[in-house]
């Protein structure tokens, strides 16, 4: 029984592995492809570098919210979170307070709009969706009341240095920020006894708790640091704009969540891998860069998003049907 156990086991590990693969040639490809369409601008390092500093913060966000997704939770917050973090970075700023300061207000206050999210989950029993959609329209409305609905101007040596710097002139320090991130992540979901619980309460919550889980920290942490990783998203691409204001972030959860999803993470829970994400991270910004510098209007792009999301959650469903039947 322990070996058909292992075999089993080793059989999904591969199947991950390969949907990751796939992900990654149709990357390759699609880049090929839009190289070539798109010249001789597309491949060049005016568009590249700001592209890459672009999926930063997008992939930043979707790094952490992957194990949120896996643990059975969802957080369409982290726009609001974003916005609200762009409009408190720039207002404080505005105020004289030193750059080095904001970024550890704006840090700990991405924290504590986690920890609300991870309190009204785990402690009050609201059922995440709800409860995030609400914090969501709360934080955004937080940042136009602090601004009046206004841009404020954010330029400070040390913000800059967040979204447009370079280590070694060379690296774009957010993505610098983003392979950190993604690193740390791999390693818990995949190297830690955290990570084994995450995927553990994802498959079955009540079956986790009796075997000694404590499934409400872990989901409350996990809550925590997605506030946080939003944050610094949201500081990011405060240095990208150089503004702050209360719309940065509009959406994203929904461009964010469709990456995730993409990568082969289950909605119920209990199944995907940060390889995935990713894949699903960087085709996504690949292709709506490639729609922008196509001149591609604004609205058809919006479009473009909810018919993705549309065909990401359809064949979610399609291989969610099939496994069943397997069954």
């Amino acid at each position: 029984m322990a070996d058909i156990k292992a075999v089993e086991v080793s059989q999904k590990k591969n199947i991950r592995l390969n949907n990751t693969a796939v992900l990654f040639i149709i990357l390759v490809v699609m880049f090929s492809v839009f190289s070539y369409v798109g010249r001789p601008f597309f491949f060049s390092k005016l568009n590249l570098i700001p592209m890459l500093n672009n999926l930063s913060f997008i992939g930043i966000v979707a790094a952490v919210l992957t194990m949120v997704m896996v643990s059975g939770e969802i957080d369409f917050s982290i726009g609001g979170n974003i916005g609200l973090t762009a409009c408190l970075t720039a207002l404080l700023l505005s105020r004289g307070l030193p750059g080095w300061l904001v970024v550890i207000i704006a840090l700990a206050g991405g924290l504590a709009m986690g920890a609300f999210n991870g309190m009204l989950v785990t402690v009050v029993g609201v059922n995440s969706i709800l409860a995030t959609i609400g914090t969501m329209f709360i934080w955004r409305g937080i940042g136009y009341t602090l601004t009046n609905g206004e841009s404020i101007l954010a330029m400070n040596p040390v913000i800059d240095y967040i979204g447009r710097g370079f280590v070694f002139k060379v690296i774009p320090f957010p993505i610098v920020l983003l392979v950190v991130v993604f690193v740390i992540t791999y390693v818990i979901m995949n190297l830690s006894k955290w990570g084994r619980s995450i995927y553990a309460i994802g498959a079955n919550p009540l079956a986790s708790y009796l075997s000694g889980i404590n499934v409400k920290k872990i989901k409350f942490i996990n809550f925590l640091l997605c506030g946080m990783t939003a944050a610094l998203g949201g500081l990011i691409l405060t240095s990208l704009s150089a503004v702050g204001m209360p719309q940065h972030g509009q959406g994203l959860e929904l461009v964010i969540i469709s990456a995730i999803i993409l990568g082969g993470t289950m909605l119920g829970g209990g199944r995907g891998q940060i390889l995935g994400t990713l894949a699903g991270v960087l085709i996504l910004s690949v292709l709506y860069n490639f729609l922008t510098i196509m001149n591609i209007y604004y609205f058809y792009i919006q479009m473009v998003q909810g018919s993705v999301l549309i065909l990401v959650v359809s064949a979610y469903e399609i291989r969610l049907a099939m496994a069943k039947r397997r069954i």
